[in-house]
């Protein structure tokens, strides 16, 4: 019986270091498959379900060896895309229509945001002298623009896009009744209302609030809240691919996706984690100011990537109206996004 055990035992162990081995050489088999992908971005809090995803090891889990590149504007990034110089970038429908216009396809195949992000914060002195609150109708609050000065990053960035919008809305004329004041990135914004050079900005979470949370200003317009009707549900910024490429690269995609949606998962079921792998992208942003700026625009996160026509001929109709496209492709799936990897 004792050397029925032994025998019994050897086999055991045998097996066991056959599956090892077996694994091992499974693991060495993936990681020898793993796919190269490149993609180019702003940096922009957006863009977090992409860098928890490659931070917290989902890319290497689903064979996709992701190399993320920052660049200085969208433009940039499409730029890369079109020479074939990374696979993915993040860009707004504007690119996408400027490039059909040119014959080149390009299709968006993730949605990151479901709605504009930008929030404004207006310094205390015009909070109090317009007696200003969120709780005001907005077209009250696009009315209190009137007369000040504004702030934007540079001329034709979204900062001076939307902010000419809501003037519009307003019936505000941008060249006579308000000074558009180029400030630069968000540190140049909020030490422009600390000092009083500017009397309002807008821009996306953290900066608003850290003037907020300063206590020389006050958010009362946020888009990322849906504060905005038009600009909700409205898809402003997605991941873009070539159509070349995702006709020929089907499966990377709806790996990338996976391992994106995981990320997605995490952000809203753990927070303490989604932080700790976003530090490897935000190094130098306090662990508070991460977490402030997390809260805040974490509504405007798409899901799951998703998105509908409506989302897109919102946009579409935007560009149209504020006269940034003289033309208009359709809106419907397949021209120019595609939810077909995230289904």
């Amino acid at each position: 019986m004792e050397l029925k055990r032994k025998w019994w035992g050897w086999g055991i162990g045998l097996l066991v270091i056959g599956l090892l081995i077996g694994v091992s050489d499974m693991s060495a088999y993936a990681q020898a498959k793993k796919i190269k992908v490149r993609e180019a971005h702003t940096e922009t809090l957006f863009m977090a379900p992409v860098y928890i995803a490659e931070a917290a090891g989902y890319m290497a889990e689903e064979g996709i060896d992701l190399e993320l590149t920052e660049v200085d504007s969208g433009a940039l990034g499409i730029a890369a895309l079109v020479s074939g110089g990374v696979q993915f970038v993040d860009a707004d429908p504007f690119m996408a229509v400027q490039l059909a216009k040119q014959g080149k396809s390009i299709q968006f195949m993730y949605n990151l945001t479901k709605r504009v992000t930008l929030d404004m914060v207006f310094s205390n002195d015009v909070v109090k002298a317009k007696n200003l609150s969120r709780s005001m109708p907005i077209a009250q609050r696009f009315a209190a623009l009137k007369g000040l000065k504004l702030g934007i990053t540079k001329p034709g960035a979204a900062t001076d896009v939307y902010m000419r919008y809501y003037l519009k809305r307003a019936g505000i004329d941008p060249e006579r009744d308000v000074q558009i004041v180029t400030a630069g990135g968000g540190a140049a914004l909020m030490a422009g209302i600390k000092t009083k050079q500017i009397e309002a900005f807008h821009l996306s979470a953290p900066t608003p609030y850290l003037v907020e949370r300063e206590g020389f200003g006050k958010v009362i317009i946020k888009a990322s809240a849906g504060d905005i009707p038009e600009l909700d549900n409205f898809l402003y910024t997605g991941i873009v691919v070539s159509k070349e490429y995702a006709d020929k690269n089907a499966d990377v995609i709806k790996r990338w996706v996976r391992a994106v949606n995981k990320a997605n998962a995490l952000l809203r079921k753990d927070e303490a984690a989604a932080l700790k792998y976003l530090k490897k992208y935000f190094p130098r942003m306090p662990d508070d100011v991460m977490a402030l700026a997390m809260k805040e625009i974490m509504p405007a996160l798409s899901p799951d990537g998703t998105m509908t026509e409506q989302m897109m001929q919102k946009h579409l109709d935007f560009l149209y109206d504020t006269k940034q496209i003289d033309w208009k492709p359709s809106g419907k799936e397949g021209v120019l996004w595609t939810n077909s990897y995230v289904k």
